[in-house]
């Protein structure tokens, strides 16, 4: 068993200020010295996926590096017009079409923290499940109207249980 684990933490939203940056920053915080947190970033560097692509573009090959060496994934993401935001699921096309199994059996997280954001969590936690991720429902929280509610006590205890149990998944690996 390793030592150290490391999360691979994807924010959905290109926005800087986004709730679900703020959400993922805060967790940042929470993580015990034997877990290093990945912020990424290059969410808006990711070309139109493209499958006739002979050779994948830097910023994607980057990005599956990051995920490879993870140990752990966590996902937080709003909502848009009922879906997944256009930027992650571009990101999630690029692990499929040329993938070598880098989601699979990976302990991953999934937060939808939108103002309704119901569509995008069911279709996101299809697409992890196809990946063939370890996502549960002890790993995946919703949260509705959340510019108001990700602050309030409730919302930040779900918040840190779900971190708290993909850590232990990721320790048992």
């Amino acid at each position: 068993m390793k030592n150290t684990h490391q999360i691979l933490a994807i924010s959905g939203s290109l926005r800087a200020a986004s709730v679900n940056n703020q959400i993922l920053e805060k967790l940042s915080t929470q993580i015990p010295a034997t877990i290093t947190w990945n912020s990424y970033q290059e969410l808006k560097q990711i070309p139109a996926f493209n499958p006739d692509l002979q050779v994948l573009p830097e910023s994607v090959e980057r990005f599956r590096n990051q995920l490879l060496q993870a140990d752990g994934i966590l996902i937080c993401t709003p909502e848009y017009v009922f879906g997944i935001p256009g930027s992650l699921k571009n990101l999630l096309d690029w692990t499929v079409g040329f993938s070598s199994g880098e989601w699979a059996e990976k302990p991953t997280a999934l937060i939808t923290a939108s103002t309704s954001g119901e569509k995008a969590h069911e279709s996101l936690q299809f697409i992890l499940n196809v990946l063939g991720t370890q996502i549960s429902e002890e790993t995946s929280v919703l949260i509705s109207n959340a510019r108001k509610r990700w602050n309030d006590a409730a919302v930040e205890q779900q918040l840190t249980s779900v971190l708290h149990t993909l850590i232990q998944h990721m320790q048992k690996r």
